[in-house]
């Protein structure tokens, strides 16, 4: 699908599926509905049917971006976290859509998507070598070197949420100790704070509430929380011990970030970085750190990219909505 001009972008998380038409200047006609675990592959066929039916032409694919693990070789999404927290495992969503219409489908992972989507369409242009980091539930990245992403043996590489940032740190991720998700993540930092309240006897707001969330950490400390204030200086640091061991293991020429910790908390996340990076890199002139520009579509983008590839030239951003 390489030449591919008119196809169907959906983007699959474990709350939302997002879905419109991916164009060469991204996507277009974008709609938003609950994600339904127990019947993805079906929901999938119902977004291309509605894209296909307000299509102003043939449509020559489908390409998704998910989270969760994925073959995509297969088309099949092995393991898919739910938003209960149950696990859904080998959904076979390219089968689905090849006997509905007939189409071929890439299948991404969203990290990888989400990085494809900053090479073409956004701050990753005129780059060789981009690092997009998603800083949401957990942390994961994607990294794309001359226009392609790189996976590994498995698909598992650019796991940078599993980078030890604390080798002898109580917190874990998937068995991982020290694990970066598992204290800077919107999941990680409640439980990073009930870590830091057992231990520091301070009085702070953050004890008198009945459920610990990461917007309400950064409330505290924009409200001059001592506790919430030394947690999230923690935190930046980790953030820097992070980026700084992603950049060097794979060198990109840029890193952006994205998620919904980092753009809520732009200004404390860009600055915490920026403030240690120095000390984590072997590079004397590090890449720059950015925001993504393409916002929550930077997924679609990316699924757009994954059809499109890597050598049509993209002059401006098309920033799209419902």
């Amino acid at each position: 699908m390489s030449s591919a001009t008119n196809v169907v972008v959906v983007d699959i998380g474990s709350t939302r599926v997002r879905y419109g038409r991916g164009t060469e200047r991204g996507p277009v006609a974008v709609h938003a509905e609950p994600t339904r675990a127990d019947a993805l592959a079906e929901q999938l066929v119902d977004a291309v049917e509605t894209v296909r039916a307000r299509s102003p032409g043939p449509l020559q694919g489908v390409s998704v971006s998910t989270t969760g693990l994925v073959d995509a070789e297969r088309g099949v999404v092995a393991e898919f976290d739910a938003d209960d927290g149950t696990r859904r495992y080998d959904i076979p969503l390219a089968e689905a859509v090849d006997d509905a219409f007939g189409l071929p489908t890439a299948l991404q992972n969203d990290c990888t998507a989400a990085a494809l989507g900053e090479y073409r369409f956004g701050e990753g242009r005129g780059y060789d070598s981009v690092a997009h980091v998603t800083f949401g539930t957990g942390i994961g990245a994607g990294v794309v070197e001359g226009g392609r992403a790189i996976r590994g043996e498995r698909g598992y590489a650019a796991e940078v949420g599993l980078f030890s940032i604390r080798a002898d740190g109580e917190l874990s991720s998937s068995g991982v100790r020290g694990a970066w998700e598992a204290y800077c993540s919107g999941r990680g930092i409640p439980n990073f704070a009930r870590q830091l309240l057992a231990e520091d006897e301070r009085t702070s707001s953050l004890r008198e509430l009945d459920e610990l969330t990461a917007p309400v950490v950064f409330d505290a400390a924009g409200d001059g929380d001592d506790v919430a204030q030394t947690l999230l200086d923690r935190i930046a640091r980790y953030n820097a011990a992070g980026i700084g061991t992603l950049v060097n293991a794979y060198d990109p020429g840029v890193v952006t970030l994205g998620g919904s910790v980092a753009l809520n908390n732009a200004e404390w996340m860009l600055s915490g970085i920026r403030e240690h990076l120095d000390d984590y890199v072997l590079a004397a002139d590090p890449p720059p750190v950015r925001l993504t520009m393409l916002g929550e579509d930077i997924e679609l983008y990316g699924a757009a990219a994954a059809v499109l590839g890597p050598a049509a030239e993209t002059s401006s951003v098309e920033q799209v909505g419902d």
